[in-house]
């Protein structure tokens, strides 16, 4: 007949001997830093009641949109963002250089997500629907402007204008004032 006294006795000495090996380690002496080396206190940042990631989020935030982006996202703000708006947004095509390309269109989502806040423009380009998504605090994103404020639209997500395009994407003429307005600027500056 099997016995289990024998790999018993076996397992509770393996288990004294690791636990004694431990206690024998804890009496051994700390490390203490040389006198050389400052070592911090410790830092509690004052958070009031919101936790360590969202302050972070928050100065990432502030950092990011330094520029003047974040009024664009926030509800509060006047001249904020919302669905409806046409919008033309100029993004450098590339780091590296100055080139840019500009879209404009119909704003038909917005998603208020932080630093990965993001909007969607929609416009038709040669009878074809096009949607372009792009992240608020991108660096490739040098500018968004508001061409033209909503108005009548009651939803937060403009999605049925995919299916009922001949509303709100009538934009050529514009495009073609707010390029007037710009020669005009530069004209006079």
């Amino acid at each position: 007949m099997f016995s289990l006294a024998r790999p018993l006795a076996r397992m509770t000495s393996a288990i004294q001997s690791r636990f004694a090996s431990t206690a024998a380690n804890a009496a051994k002496a700390t490390y203490t830093a040389p006198a050389s080396v400052i070592v911090p206190k410790q830092f509690k940042p004052v958070t009031k009641g919101h936790g360590l990631m969202d302050l972070i989020a928050k100065e990432e935030v502030k950092r990011l949109g330094a520029d003047g982006r974040s009024k664009l996202f926030k509800k509060s703000h006047p001249e904020c963002l919302r669905p409806g708006d046409v919008v033309l947004v100029e993004t450098l095509n590339s780091m590296s250089t100055d080139k840019t390309s500009t879209f404009v269109g119909v704003l038909i989502a917005m998603d208020r997500r932080g630093t990965q806040s993001n909007f969607t423009v929609r416009n038709v380009v040669l009878k074809v629907g096009v949607e372009m998504k792009y992240m608020l605090y991108s660096p490739l994103i040098k500018s968004v402007r508001v061409m033209k404020r909503g108005e009548g639209f009651r939803r937060a997500k403009l999605f049925y204008l995919r299916d009922n395009p001949g509303r709100a994407f009538r934009l050529e003429g514009l495009v073609k004032q707010d390029k007037a307005a710009q020669a005009k600027k530069a004209a006079k500056a």
